[in-house]
């Protein structure tokens, strides 16, 4: 036997072992592989297993090669193609992946083995045994017996049929699943800001026709009674979804979330009155990780079958038979497993002490979905900020402690941890939403000032906040003060890790770049402007009002509820106690609990009630 086949297969069982190597974990210990290779841990799923098994049988499908190449040469060759066929998916996972290093050693390998083998099979062979002869002999024969065939009337009409058939199910799929209907123009910046779709991939987004019947599939897992309303999600009249989900048709209607979720807020004298929207304004009632479980817990529950589903959704809307079709058998079943990774990647939450309203953990979702970090247990829990008036931000150093002073980093990076690729995201819509922002104003107090008190307490602020927090100030928007001094709870500023950073910086897809993250050691001075509908205080939303972040840290409330949007316009701030807050609100802030420390900036808090009060009234007026 020439040496260059006996090498090619040997190599051909190399290539075995290696497989080996990778599939057997993969079969029976799928979470230690990824735990190994750096993948994230919601890649340990049926799928992973799945791809073991198969490359289990790709291997067997190589074993006829390695003992008797010459005689099964084009079985061989094939063998050789199959390497390629890797390289490629290799390729293509490190260009649109976020952990794309981490498949590099596998790129590697198997260019390595087509290599090797391609060249030693080449040598090994005769010339009419190569690729180009093969193939040319293979079209000459497969032409002849298409010829005899094509005699047949019968071999004519199936053939037809068959063609007919396959076109037909690609114009449905392509119709049902792969269709881009054109998002939806708003005439207005604030609309579109509501409403309109930012780009995320096709995990992070519901069907359509799933999202409306959740409630009803599954009434005993929502907090109360009733729609998407119980979570804080904020309707206007005539709309069938909520400020911040927004319905974009790619084959099949779905809902994503956009900024205006996260960041509009709502505001009432009585709890019998109706709220006013504030587009911009933190979500002080939105319960968002409510909302994920809820929708994570209804997925895994046993009576949330396809026919369940569908059942709903038929006593809802009226499909059609292809829509129902796909909907039944393939995007009902995809969202299922979707939200079931979902499950599982956010299963960290479950570890840390509940976020409840107004709150989300805004880099461990990055550090450990996105990227695939281990849960290194710290807890990134902040109170969600106002975006309004960005344009004197631009290069400020923001996000709770100034780790970015670049506006579009900041909300890329925001719809990166909320499910957007470089491949899913609209950047035409992306930049309205920013460009309007920019020159959005903050909302002006709506009732009436003492202005007496306010001429008073323009001093005070003059001389004890001005300085930090007002714009063009040279400290405003800068991390100036040592967190030992600032004293308030360091968790948020644990989370942002330097590991973070360098995978910021080596994320490079456009239109995502992140090259000016950084790590600092304190929090940011943020500007104050709108403060008075920016509760409640600190970055972690543990002090309620302004009048409690005056007082000293034992002075303030140790447990209250929040989640109201009945205005305290005393104190500034959200009810948290009494008939109104109970009303409209039934979430118990515990400050005990790790994260949620009220302590620190003291700033303030030595001057009089009779100053506090008439820096307060000041304050309204920002």
């Amino acid at each position: 036997m020439d040496s260059y086949i006996r090498w090619f297969q040997r190599f051909i069982w190399l290539g075995i072992a290696m497989n080996m190597v990778f599939a057997i974990p993969a079969l029976f210990a799928p979470g230690l592989l990824t735990s190994v290779v750096g993948l994230p841990p919601q890649l340990s799923d049926p799928w992973l297993e799945n791809a073991g098994m198969l490359l289990v049988g790709i291997s067997v499908f190589y074993m006829p090669s390695g003992f008797n190449a010459p005689r099964y040469v084009v079985h061989s060759w094939l063998c050789v193609l199959t390497r390629l066929i890797a390289v490629a998916f290799w390729i293509y996972l490190i260009d649109t992946s976020s952990q794309g290093s981490v498949f590099v050693p596998m790129l590697m390998g198997d260019l390595s083995f087509f290599l090797i083998l391609g060249i030693l099979l080449y040598l090994g062979t005769t010339p009419e045994n190569r690729p180009l002869a093969l193939l040319c002999d293979g079209w000459r024969e497969w032409r002849a017996a298409w010829a005899r065939h094509w005699q047949s009337h019968a071999f004519k009409v199936g053939t037809l049929v068959v063609v007919a058939l396959l076109a037909f199910i690609g114009y449905q799929t392509w119709y049902q699943m792969l269709r881009v209907v054109p998002e939806q123009e708003y005439a207005s910046d604030e609309d579109h800001y509501k409403y309109a779709a930012i780009g995320l991939g096709i995990e992070a987004r519901i069907p359509y026709y799933l999202f409306s019947v959740l409630p009803q599939m599954c009434p005993e897992k929502m907090p109360k009674p009733g729609g998407w309303e119980v979570f804080g999600f904020l309707f206007e009249n005539g709309k069938d979804l909520p400020i911040g989900m927004a319905k974009r048709q790619i084959g099949y209607p779905t809902v994503e979330p956009n900024c205006a979720l996260c960041h509009t807020g709502s505001y009432r004298a009585n709890a019998s009155d109706v709220a006013v929207n504030v587009p911009s304004a933190p979500a002080n009632t939105l319960q968002l990780q409510a909302f994920q479980w809820f929708a994570y817990d209804c997925a895994s529950d046993p009576k949330f079958t396809t026919d369940a589903v569908m059942a709903a959704i038929n006593s809802k809307f009226q499909l059609g038979f292809f829509e129902r079709l796909y909907n039944r058998y393939l995007i009902i079943p995809m969202a299922k497993t979707a939200l079931l990774k979902q499950k599982q990647a956010y299963a960290w939450q479950k570890l840390r002490p509940p976020q409840g309203p107004g709150r989300t953990d805004t880099f461990n979702p990055t550090k450990m979905v996105v990227f695939g970090f281990p849960d290194d247990s710290t807890i990134g829990t902040v109170d969600l900020p106002q975006v309004w008036n960005q344009k004197p931000r631009e290069s400020m150093y923001l996000h709770w402690d100034g780790n970015n002073n670049k506006i579009h980093e900041r909300n890329y990076a925001a719809a990166m941890a909320v499910g957007a690729t470089p491949e899913s995201v609209l950047p035409p819509s992306f930049n309205r939403v920013t460009n309007w922002l920019l020159g959005h104003k903050a909302p002006a107090w709506p009732w009436a000032l003492d202005q007496a008190k306010v001429a008073q307490g323009k001093p005070i602020w003059e001389a004890n906040c001005a300085g930090c927090h007002d714009f063009g100030r040279a400290d405003t928007g800068q991390v100036t003060t040592n967190i030992d001094q600032l004293g308030t709870d360091p968790h948020r500023l644990d989370s942002f890790t330097t590991g973070l950073v360098a995978a910021f910086h080596t994320f490079k897809k456009p239109p995502f770049d992140f090259g000016a993250y950084r790590k600092t050691q304190s929090y940011s001075n943020t500007p104050t402007d709108g403060i008075w509908l920016r509760a409640p205080y600190l970055h972690n939303g543990s002090v309620p009002t302004l009048w409690d972040l005056l007082q000293p840290p034992e002075k303030r409330p140790q447990v209250f509820i929040t989640g109201s949007d009945v205005y305290d316009p005393v104190n500034v701030g959200f009810v948290t106690s009494g008939a109104q807050a109970k009303a409209s609100a039934d979430f118990t802030y515990d400050t005990r609990l790790e994260g949620n420390h009220n302590s620190g900036h003291l700033y303030g808090t030595t001057l009089s009630d009779d100053d506090k009060r008439a820096l307060i009234e000041f304050m309204k007026t920002l």
